[in-house]
């Protein structure tokens, strides 16, 4: 009788240790994708001259993979950057951390572009990555908006990516 309450013990202390841990979905080993990121910003500005801007900015928000599922879909990204605008043009830069559901990460290095009339856009690059994202490579596109005079704006993203 005892015997059966260890058995029953030992499989519940199993089966709640093998629930606990979550499978690493598959990624195929390349690929392409296109999504929207909504993102917020938040800002130090520096006035360095009349109408010369210097700004430390942190990029955050969600995307949202354009089939709903796949390739970092609903995944966070956290871009921290710089932008130095003369009269309202420039040029900005940065990095991003991509976190996953899975808690992997994706990095990336991008620039870009800052004009009124034509928008923020420019290019990333995948540098490297955690778990599933180990050793990802790729080139990428992104062209942004602000919305109205608030610090958030939306992204559409366009690339590929390619794991060793």
């Amino acid at each position: 009788m005892r015997l059966k309450g260890v058995v029953t013990t030992l499989t519940a202390v199993v089966l709640v240790l093998g629930l606990g841990v979550t499978a690493h979905a598959q990624l195929a080993r390349e690929g392409t994708y296109s999504g929207s990121y909504g993102w917020s910003v938040s800002s130090t500005v520096h006035q360095l001259d009349e109408g010369h801007i210097f700004s430390q900015d942190v990029y955050k928000g969600t995307f949202f993979n354009d089939q709903g599922k796949g390739f970092l879909h609903e995944s966070s990204w956290v871009c921290p950057a710089i932008s130095e605008l003369i009269k309202g043009k420039g040029n900005a830069q940065g990095h991003c951390i991509v976190t996953d559901k899975d808690n992997d990460k994706a990095f990336a290095v991008w620039k870009g572009t800052i004009d009124p009339s034509a928008g923020f856009n420019g290019d990333y690059q995948w540098t490297g990555g955690t778990g599933k994202y180990t050793g990802i490579k790729g080139d990428n596109t992104f062209r942004a908006t602000l919305i109205g005079s608030t610090t958030e704006g939306r992204g559409l993203l366009k690339g590929e990516w390619r794991l060793p």
